[in-house]
């Protein structure tokens, strides 16, 4: 071999090893991704319900916590846009695209909620 086949070579960067498994934000992602609820009132109160499950009960808090601490801003335009005298399908457009401006609030929280999982699971047990 050349000496400047040897040097190429040698700077040539190595492949990065992919990963075997799926990392826990991978898996955490995917869960959350399939988590079906949405927030209501009941006596006046905002509340969340999960209707589908991530099967990690944490995991099920964090996202109706930013369902709720997202949602709470802008509760009293939810609240004019329902009881306004609109027709069902203007109602429901204007819901959707109110909660549409809340999806930067619900990623930010999610993604700080679960950093602080995952470093409390990483201390173990007796941390949490």
């Amino acid at each position: 071999m050349s000496v400047l086949a040897a040097i190429l070579l040698a700077q040539a960067p190595a492949a990065v090893p992919q990963p075997t498994q799926p990392t826990e934000i991978t898996v955490i992602g995917k869960k959350l991704a399939n988590w079906k609820g949405g927030v209501f009132k009941r006596g006046g109160k905002l509340m969340c319900r999960t209707e589908r499950s991530t099967g990690d009960t944490q995991l099920d808090a964090i996202r109706c916590g930013a369902m709720l601490a997202c949602v709470r801003p802008v509760e009293g335009h939810i609240d004019a846009i329902m009881g306004s005298d609109l027709n069902k399908a203007t109602k429901r457009k204007r819901f959707d695209a109110l909660l549409d401006g809340t999806k930067p609030c619900l990623e930010s929280y999610e993604d700080a909620a679960v950093a602080k999982m995952l470093a409390r699971r990483a201390e173990g047990p007796a941390s949490r």
